[in-house]
């Protein structure tokens, strides 16, 4: 989840009706303590069934204009020694 507010509310809510995601990386600026959603860690997500308990799942606390280029960069480095 790229950010927060009301996207990141419905792509963890719809996935509670599904049995939880699998997976799940919140890329944020927003912190925990403020009460909002965006601030949310993923054990909130977990013991809403949003996210499985079995997940794989972390928070990475930056700006996505930074740290979603990094995660791409790694991403098709990993996969180019796949093919």
């Amino acid at each position: 989840i790229l950010g927060g507010g009301i996207s990141k509310h419905h792509t963890i809510w719809w996935n509670q009706f599904k049995g939880g995601l699998d997976y799940a990386v919140y890329v944020t600026t927003a912190v925990e303590w403020d009460g909002s959603l965006s601030g949310a860690k993923t054990r909130e997500a977990i013991s809403w069934g949003k996210i499985k308990t079995s997940a794989r799942h972390v928070t990475v606390y930056g700006d996505v204009t930074v740290i979603l280029p990094i995660l791409a960069s790694y991403l098709i480095s990993s996969l180019k020694g796949k093919s």
